[in-house]
């Protein structure tokens, strides 16, 4: 063990200017409108988790915050497509790590360290507690609430219409590949959730093609996910069907 720690310790020296680059967090949003206090809400220090549905903006509001207020090196991993520990440690330079020594592996690495971790896309308190360290802020995503001890947690609802929202969603709209485009302003003609298969009907495109853009769209908090159906907010459908 204390030969993968000095392993860790040489790591930590050679990154220390920064982050390796498949652990850099993505750009804030350009467009970011609302949402003052949630923000203000999150704290610098422990652990916070922001929960809600698919495509109401909680990764905007985790990127806008580090961003804005995060501290030291910041660390991102998508959950979704990562297989989180592991990859952590590999991308520090350090692999052939025995399992039962991985989570004692990257606190030791993470406490030589100031820094801000953003864990994305979580499905369960289990999946996160091995990568929570011993000091530092952590922002967890998820689409429930994951009741992790002594964690903050902030939920997100869908933003109401304060006199902004249509400017933002005219600011996102124009930015968007034409795929994405016109399945926006086709699907919020359907009254009520659709599917894949339904938004590939109406686009006449293939369904793998469709449902990357319908993602897309999720991520641009245009549209909300609904286990494997999607639906406009009200605002968002109306503001989409103005748009030819």
């Amino acid at each position: 063990m204390s030969d993968v720690l000095t392993r860790a310790a040489t790591a930590a020296i050679r990154y220390r200017t920064g982050v390796p680059p498949q652990l850099r967090p993505p750009a804030a949003p350009r467009h970011f409108v609302g949402r003052g206090d949630e923000l203000a809400a999150v704290r610098a220090g422990g652990v916070t988790v922001v929960s809600g549905p698919g495509g109401v903006g909680k990764t905007a509001l985790a990127l806008k915050w580090l961003q804005d207020r995060g501290s030291g090196d910041q660390l991102y991993v998508d959950l979704a497509v990562r297989e989180p520990l592991g990859d952590l440690l590999r991308a520090f330079g350090l692999s052939d790590v025995e399992v039962d020594e991985s989570v004692a592996l990257f606190r030791s690495l993470t406490a030589r360290r100031q820094f801000t971790l953003l864990l994305d896309n979580a499905d369960s308190a289990e999946q996160v507690t091995p990568l929570l360290p011993a000091s530092g802020t952590v922002l967890v995503t998820s689409r429930s609430k994951l009741n992790l001890p002594q964690a903050q947690e902030i939920h997100l609802e869908p933003l109401a219409d304060d006199g902004r929202l249509e400017e933002l969603l005219d600011l996102s709209y124009v930015e968007l590949p034409e795929r994405q485009a016109r399945l926006y302003r086709l699907c919020a003609w359907q009254p009520d959730t659709f599917g894949v298969p339904v938004a590939a009907a109406i686009a006449g495109e293939p369904e793998c093609d469709v449902e990357d853009a319908l993602d897309d769209l999720v991520e641009k908090s245009l549209l909300t996910e609904v286990g494997d159906a999607f639906r406009f907010h009200e605002l968002v459908r109306a503001h989409a069907r103005t748009k030819r």
